[in-house]
């Protein structure tokens, strides 16, 4: 299995932890953003293999970072996993014509995470 990386992005901290400490066995690459600004310049930077970002961002939102990065040559493809703590059946419908590859609802199970990452991954 090649390493990939993954950018986490969550405006709180402890989420971002958490989250990164459930990925940490995959043995990929972990890096973190804190604002939808802060990904689209990582991503714009570094090579990202999968995002996974919360919905409700402070700044731009996490719907708002995603339609920003499709419009970018180094984010038009990048799988991504939506988190959100609310499980509106219109945010699913936005992130589906978007292109969000999976949705999540807080909370989740880090062992589904995990799956549903490698899944990606692997396709």
């Amino acid at each position: 299995m090649s390493t990939k990386t993954i950018l986490i992005t969550d405006d709180e901290p402890h989420m971002r932890r958490l989250i990164a400490f459930s990925l940490k066995r995959t043995g990929h690459t972990l890096l973190q953003a804190e604002s939808g600004e802060d990904a689209l310049d990582r991503i714009g930077r570094e090579t990202v293999d999968l995002l996974l970002i919360d919905y409700g961002l402070n700044g731009i939102n996490g719907m708002d970072t995603i339609n920003t990065m499709r419009q970018l040559e180094s984010g038009s493809t990048i799988p991504v996993i939506l988190l959100t703590a609310l499980g509106d059946t219109g945010i699913r419908d936005d992130a589906q014509n978007a292109g969000v590859n999976a949705f999540m609802t807080k909370p989740f199970s880090p062992v589904e995470l995990t799956q549903l990452v490698e899944e990606l991954l692997a396709s």
